[in-house]
């Protein structure tokens, strides 16, 4: 049965000036509390700065990536532009030399791509035959056309304008490739 309680106890144990239990036991205790509150927030701390580390070293790889695919993108335009630009130059500038002039392919006629996909290097559906993307709107000249044993008809086109960018992997004005007719409207003369 435990002690009865004496009305004094409150005045020994809690007065100001009082001797306080404890000792070195306590005190250790409370040092090892201490180190372990500090290890984990020091362990949360590193953690929380080796990841925030990690997203920033990704984002500027993003930010990297975005700004070289634009880069090609700008330069691949402005070099089709300068082309047509000289081209186009040659062609009304008289020369007083003879130039062989290539004789145009012939074409069967106009259309514009439809559905956005792949162009490709032969009427193969293989990843190493892609050349790069077509666009919805991209305006084309047809080549030649392909019907395939399994009955798939397949172009080759020039891809003539190049309609709103859509894609870093679009392939430039000028480029010539296969794409399958269900990507592409129907020819025109």
């Amino acid at each position: 049965m435990p002690p009865k309680a004496d009305p004094r106890d409150w005045d020994r144990y809690f007065r100001p000036g009082a001797p306080r239990r404890g000792g070195p036991l306590r005190a250790l205790a409370n040092i090892l509390l201490i180190g372990v509150t500090l290890g984990i927030l020091g362990g949360a701390g590193l953690f929380a700065w080796s990841f925030g580390r990690e997203r920033a070293q990704q984002s500027a790889a993003t930010s990297v990536s975005m700004i070289e695919t634009s880069n090609a993108g700008t330069i691949a335009t402005q070099t089709a532009r300068a082309l047509a630009t000289v081209t186009a130059q040659s062609v009304v500038a008289p020369s007083s030399i003879a130039t062989p002039t290539a004789t145009p392919e012939p074409i069967l006629g106009r259309g514009s791509v439809t559905n956005g996909g792949n162009l490709r290097s032969e009427p193969v559906v293989a990843p190493e035959t892609v050349v790069g993307q077509v666009c919805v709107g991209d305006q084309i000249d047809f080549l030649e056309q392909r019907a395939l044993s399994d009955g798939a008809v397949w172009y080759r086109i020039r891809l003539t304008v190049a309609a709103a960018d859509c894609t870093p992997q679009r392939v430039t004005v000028g480029s010539v490739g296969w794409a399958s007719a269900s990507l592409l409207s129907e020819i025109t003369p």
